[in-house]
């Protein structure tokens, strides 16, 4: 009887466990992870691709909410699922009364890639997997996406400059476009140097740094050159600032000539005021803005080059830029801009500016996050009550025990 008392005690003692550990089980969170993987990887630039946005768990997946960024200088959204909707970089994905998926599912996107570089896709805001069964959300883990563009195997590698000039100074040694090292020496009084620079391809494009707030001494100005390609050559210019001479009071003795090193923008006119040259560059000027679309912050004004009178179009009279119709060596008439620091002329391309209204998407990010914390904190409170609830019910099969034991007539030496 001692024996058959002692197995029944370890019997509801093992059970009275099981009993506080299972509910504490039923609580935990599934978990889920969200990624994005592209099988045409490097793609190539004006070609079309798919992008899937994946969901693993280890628990059948029901709906799915969530919202994601990507690059849109570089990707262009072109079709997916009904349920999602945007575009211009920001996607949502709102999969609501989905059918029920077990363990994985996928959302493929058709993209078209723009021109080269490495387009970021990524979670935006707390993304919300819920499980199928009880429509529980799910703890979610996400990865970005890092997908390479490269240019097309017909894009320009060239990357070398036509022209290169500074003002004040002249380049040592006298350019040539295989050289990229290059020194100038100027006064105490420049602040600022000029640079003009011009691509042999009119479709690499050109950034320059360092060119102003010169300190005395040394300062390095870079010239980038990027192709069409993507390759890059950088130019380097040693700039030399003297320092300043406290003995010397420079005399006004009257008005400034213009020299060829100060004569503006480095672009001359002939005498006709038919032709722009810029470096070795032609142009022939026109006026003629028909089936051209001038932008409405743009108006019609003229700019003094020369002596010449050249029709632009500007935004405001101090404007660093302004545009100019121009027809170039090949007879195609269009829109080119001037940038009036940089002394360079290049094709002009549309600015695009996207406003996205994100203020409902915002607050629909902070329900989620505010719903998400709230579950949590239920969560964590019904495992302390479980635990509770487990240590109650021990105590209460000992007790029960002793009261079957003395109904039994055993007294405790028997034991």
């Amino acid at each position: 009887m001692k024996n058959c008392l002692v197995r029944i005690t370890a019997f509801l003692s093992i059970l009275s466990m099981c009993l506080s550990v299972l509910p504490a089980q039923r609580v935990m969170a599934a978990s889920a992870n969200v990624s994005f993987f592209a099988k045409e990887e490097p793609a190539e630039a004006g070609s079309e691709l798919t992008v899937t946005l994946e969901i693993t768990s280890d628990t059948v997946i029901g709906d799915f909410e969530a919202y994601f960024t990507y690059n849109p200088e570089l990707m262009e959204y072109v079709d997916g699922p009904a349920c999602i909707t945007g575009g211009d970089g920001y996607l949502k994905v709102s999969d609501i009364d989905a059918a029920s998926s077990a363990g994985k599912r996928n959302y493929v996107m058709t993209f078209r890639a723009l021109k080269h570089g490495v387009c970021k896709f990524q979670i935006s805001g707390v993304p919300m997997v819920y499980a199928y069964e009880n429509g529980n959300s799910m703890s979610v883990m996400s990865e970005p996406y890092s997908l390479v563009i490269e240019a097309p195997v017909s894009a320009s590698d060239n990357a070398l400059l036509s022209t290169l000039r500074v003002s004040p100074g002249n380049l040592t040694p006298a350019f040539l476009p295989e050289i990229t090292e290059y020194e100038v020496s100027v006064g105490n009084d420049v602040e600022r140097m000029v640079v003009s620079a011009v691509p042999q391809d009119m479709a690499a494009s050109v950034s320059v740094t360092g060119n102003s707030a010169l300190t005395e001494g040394e300062n390095h100005i870079n010239i980038t050159v990027t192709a069409e390609n993507g390759t890059v050559k950088t130019y380097h210019i040693l700039a030399v600032r003297s320092a300043k001479d406290e003995n010397i009071t420079p005399e006004v003795t009257g008005t400034p000539q213009e020299t060829d090193e100060n004569k503006a923008l480095y672009l001359s006119v002939s005498s006709e005021g038919k032709e722009l040259l810029c470096g070795s560059f032609r142009y022939q000027l026109s006026d003629n803005a028909e089936g051209l679309e001038i932008p409405q912050e743009y108006q019609a004004d003229v700019l003094l080059v020369d002596g010449h009178q050249v029709p632009v179009y500007m935004k405001s009279k101090d404007a660093d830029s302004c545009l100019m119709i121009l027809i170039n060596a090949q007879g195609e008439r269009g829109l080119y801009r001037l940038d009036r620091k940089e002394y360079t002329v290049q094709r002009y391309s549309p600015e695009i500016i996207t406003v996205t209204d994100t203020s409902d998407i915002d607050r629909q990010v902070r329900e989620l996050m505010l719903q998400t914390e709230e579950y949590e904190k239920k969560k964590n409170r019904m495992s302390l009550l479980c635990g509770a609830m487990g240590v109650v019910i021990a105590l209460l099969a000992v007790f029960c025990i002793r009261l079957f034991i003395r109904s039994r007539g055993f007294g405790e030496e028997d034991f």
